[in-house]
């Protein structure tokens, strides 16, 4: 990344708020989110930063940084509810939204702003990025287009619009109400199949985010029961649009078997048997040949 530099000539300012959520950010790299934000090539009109009732001093980090338009939740309300307040705080044609673990390329909001300007028809402009590790060191590439066996992708036409490498109209944004507040995971993924549709998406096929990964990011684990809830609301919320004997509807059954699966695992690890057969004998059938879950449900019988 560009360092701040304070001496060098001022760069173009374009109509583009960015929204920064953040959650205890002193320890999670909130500084150096704002710093790659006001290091871009083409400035943003305004960096609107949201703390989601921190417990640490992230109002005085940000208010000591010039010109961050800084508000509080009075309540812990999630991510989702945070870039929702920046949203309606923003007066700009576009905007874009940061996490406080994630970092932008110099480049990100100049490369996709002219892109998104000259396709009016268009709702967004998405790049591909990188995942790095705590230490901002490369671990893999990240492309942006995947076809996965899921109505996570196909709800979206493999558009995997992360929400750090994603540039918004606004108006289309807030024509869908924006985030769903009720998700507590998955809710950038819901977001982005609400605006999908035939040209209405744009990818730009260059790494201009860094995605940051750390030990103790939830998708790196057995799912908690809060993340298992929220990917429960989000299949039941899509559910209707996956209509049985469609790629759709094949993907969402699937979708289901991975989901019990994994709350058989958790119930495992929490050493309640009963539960995981439960939840196993519900994978089984979505997925009746699926090896692996044979094998945990006759693991659950000797817990």
């Amino acid at each position: 990344m560009l360092p701040i530099n304070a001496s060098k000539e001022l760069t173009p300012v374009a109509q583009i708020s960015v929204v920064i959520p953040a959650y205890n950010g002193t320890s999670r790299y909130l500084k150096e989110a704002i710093d790659s934000v006001r290091a871009q090539t083409l400035a943003a009109s305004e960096i609107i930063v949201v703390d989601d009732a921190s417990t640490d001093g992230t109002g005085a980090l940000v208010q000591a940084i010039p010109q961050i338009r800084y508000v509080r939740h009075s309540q812990n309300s999630g991510q989702a509810a945070a870039r929702n307040t920046g949203a309606r705080l923003a007066h700009t044609p576009y905007v874009a939204f940061l996490d406080q673990d994630d970092l932008w390329e110099p480049t990100f909001l100049e490369a996709t702003l002219g892109i998104l300007e000259s396709a009016p028809q268009a709702t967004l402009v998405h790049c591909d990025g990188y995942q790095v590790n705590e230490r901002n060191e490369i671990l893999e590439y990240d492309a942006a287009m995947k076809q996965q066996r899921s109505i996570t992708q196909l709800l979206r036409g493999g558009h995997d619009a992360a929400t750090s490498g994603s540039l918004f109209r606004k108006p289309c944004f807030d024509a869908v109400g924006g985030y769903d507040a009720g998700l507590s995971i998955w809710e950038d993924i819901d977001l982005i199949i609400r605006l999908y549709g035939p040209g209405r998406f744009i990818h730009l096929p260059t790494p201009l985010y860094r995605h940051r990964l750390y030990g103790h990011n939830a998708s790196r684990d057995i799912p908690s029961l809060r993340a298992l809830d929220g990917r429960r609301r989000f299949l039941e919320k899509h559910a209707a649009s996956c209509r049985p004997g469609t790629p759709e509807g094949d993907a969402l059954s699937h979708d289901w078997a991975v989901y019990y699966a994994d709350l058989g695992k958790h119930h495992l690890r929490a050493h309640t048997p009963t539960a995981a057969r439960q939840a196993f004998q519900s994978a089984l059938r979505h997925e009746p040949l699926n090896v692996k879950t044979w094998s945990r449900l006759v693991r659950s019988y000797f817990v």
